[in-house]
C-alpha cells in the first residue's frame, strides 16, 4: 500500500510540474506568436501578453494536471505492488518447491532403505528356510505306492465283480 500511495504523491507532482512546464511552452509559443505579428504587421491580431495567463484558467488547467497526474501515478502504483507481490509470490513458491524436493528426495531415500532392508532379511531367511513341500519329484517310491493302491483297487473290484455275477447266477460266492 506504501507504493501505491508513494506513486500518487509522485504522479500528482509530475502532473503539476507538466502543468508548468505546458505554461511555459504555451508562453513561449505566445512569444513566437507576437514577434510574427509584429514582423508581419498585424498590431491588432490580439494582446500581447494571452489570455491564458488571465484569471483563473492557470489554476483550472494546474488542478486538472494534479488530478490527472495523481490518478495515472494511482495506476502505476497499484501496477509496481502488484508486480512486487507476483516476484515475492513466485519466490515463496520456488522455496517451496525446493524444500517439497528436498522432503521427496529424502522420503525416496528412506523407501529405498527399508525395500532394501527387506530384501536382505528375505534372502537370509530364504536360504535358512526348506520348504514345506517337496520341490523335486521322487519318481521311484511315490510310483511304488501308486501302482500298489491300484493294484490294490484292482483286486477289490475283480472280487466285487465275482460276487456279483455268482449273485446273478442264483449262487453263493465261495
Amino acid at each position: 500500500m506504501g507504493t501505491v500511495i508513494k506513486d500518487t504523491v509522485i504522479g500528482a507532482i509530475l502532473g503539476a510540474v507538466g502543468a508548468v512546464v505546458l505554461y511555459i511552452l504555451g508562453f513561449g509559443v505566445e512569444l513566437l506568436n507576437c514577434a510574427c505579428q509584429i514582423i508581419t504587421c498585424d498590431c491588432d491580431g490580439g494582446a500581447a501578453i494571452p489570455g491564458m495567463w488571465e484569471g483563473s484558467s492557470f489554476m483550472s488547467v494546474l488542478i486538472f494536471c494534479v488530478i490527472g497526474g495523481a490518478v495515472i501515478g494511482f495506476v502505476y502504483g497499484i501496477y509496481k505492488a502488484k508486480v512486487e507481490s507476483d516476484a515475492e509470490a513466485s519466490k515463496r513458491a520456488a522455496e517451496n518447491s525446493e524444500a517439497a524436493k528436498k522432503q521427496r528426495i529424502q522420503w525416496a531415500s528412506e523407501a529405498k532403505q527399508k525395500a532394501l532392508n527387506v530384501n536382505n532379511t528375505c534372502e537370509t531367511n530364504n536360504k535358512n528356510v526348506s520348504p514345506l513341500v517337496s520341490a523335486t519329484y521322487k519318481a521311484d517310491s511315490q510310483m511304488e505306492t501308486i501302482l500298489a493302491e491300484l493294484a490294490n483297487t484292482a483286486e477289490l473290484k475283480g472280487k466285487v465283480d465275482a460276487m456279483a455275477n455268482d449273485i446273478k447266477k442264483g449262487g453263493a460266492s465261495k
